[in-house]
């Protein structure tokens, strides 16, 4: 157990890259997730062998999800990358002085 938590500190800079003050903080809060995500992993595996058609249906929504999203920022991003998408005003930064 010691050697596990060495090698997390080393690793993961064991919190003293926040300072002495929230060193302790830190390394509590990181266990907590740990921790937190192991339950996690637990449930849903133990959800999913008890309800696999349920699991099936919310791994399929959430695929679509996934690809909503990725739509909704792939025609943001051609929207702000396309030609003329905002007017814009040439500013002469090095005559600028020349106006003081």
């Amino acid at each position: 157990m010691a050697d596990q938590k060495t090698d997390r500190s080393e690793r993961s800079g064991g919190g003293e890259a926040f300072g002495p003050e929230l060193g302790p903080l830190v390394e509590e809060v990181r266990r907590f997730a740990e921790t937190v995500g192991g339950k996690a992993l637990e449930y849903g595996v133990r959800f999913r062998e008890s309800n696999p058609e349920v699991y099936g249906h919310l791994a399929a929504a959430g695929g679509e999800l996934l690809a909503a999203y990725r739509a909704a920022v792939a025609g943001h991003e051609r929207r702000w990358s396309a030609p003329g998408h905002a007017e814009s005003e040439h500013i002469d930064v090095d005559g600028a002085s020349d106006n003081f």
